[in-house]
């Protein structure tokens, strides 16, 4: 009885920690998944991994206090794992904010429903690509063998984050506004060109209504630019998500 006592109190640790990846980690927390999906996923990878973890050094806490505290640090590691992992996600949103006031859409703003909110055009069309790229490359299995080898270094219980970790974690938030200025730089580069070359012909002629041929130019070449620029982007992103793990995974040895 008492054995089968401990191992519900770990099934239910286990189901906290994967908790808190799946309502922090992009696409796995977004609203299009139905709530019942991400319970279910929940439970299925509990239930998966909990018999293959080694016997714990120590027996659980038994009072409901303790447990609770075992339990938020479970839940810390999960959404630790998916906050770094959704940086990628906000650089991308940097990239299409920048674009946007670049190219002309900045009053333009589309509604993301995975996001709930409103976001700029160039923002949704980025995300859009970086969703379908992740999918398609099987990003989501990684993710979740990501938080299923945290087990491995930082057994139930045995949260203790290291002090120099904030540090670390807030260089990652630099290197964040690093890809996003990579990823406008195709975009934002033709609009200098279309700028340079609209003051040219307002100097050269004035009785050109800039502000009327403009705005269709700048519209024009940013979306051919951003069409041409598809295999970049796709390679950035590429970049983009395997720094992602590599910080997850110095995020995990930096945890326990």
């Amino acid at each position: 009885m008492i054995a089968e006592i401990e191992i519900l109190k770990l099934f239910i640790l286990v189901m906290v920690r994967f908790s808190g990846l799946i309502v922090t980690a992009p696409v796995l927390s977004s609203n299009n998944f139905p709530v019942l999906g991400k319970i279910g996923l929940i439970g299925m990878a509990a239930y998966v991994v909990t018999p293959t973890l080694p016997a714990l050094s120590a027996p659980l806490p038994a009072d409901p206090i303790p447990f609770a505290l075992v339990g938020a640090g479970e839940l810390l590691i999960g959404m630790a794992i998916g906050l770094v992992m959704q940086m990628v996600f906000a650089a991308i949103q940097i990239a299409g904010q920048v674009l946007d006031m670049q190219s002309g859409f900045g009053l333009v703003n589309v509604f993301n429903p995975a996001l709930e909110t409103q976001v700029p055009l160039f923002g949704f069309l980025f995300f859009i690509l970086a969703v379908l790229y992740l999918l398609t490359t099987f990003g989501h299995h990684l993710m979740i063998g990501s938080l299923v080898s945290t087990f491995e270094r930082i057994p139930v219980g045995g949260f203790a984050p290291e002090t120099p970790l904030m540090g670390q974690v807030a260089a990652w938030g630099g290197l964040m506004f690093h890809d996003a200025v990579l990823m406008a730089a195709p975009v934002a580069g033709a609009m200098m060109l279309a700028y340079v070359t609209m003051g040219i012909m307002g100097r050269a002629v004035p009785q050109l209504n800039l502000f009327v041929i403009g705005f269709p130019l700048t519209i024009a070449a940013s979306l051919l630019v951003a069409a041409l620029s598809i295999g970049y982007y796709l390679e950035l992103l590429d970049q983009m998500f395997i720094g992602m793990f590599r910080q997850v995974d110095r995020l995990i040895g930096g945890l326990g």
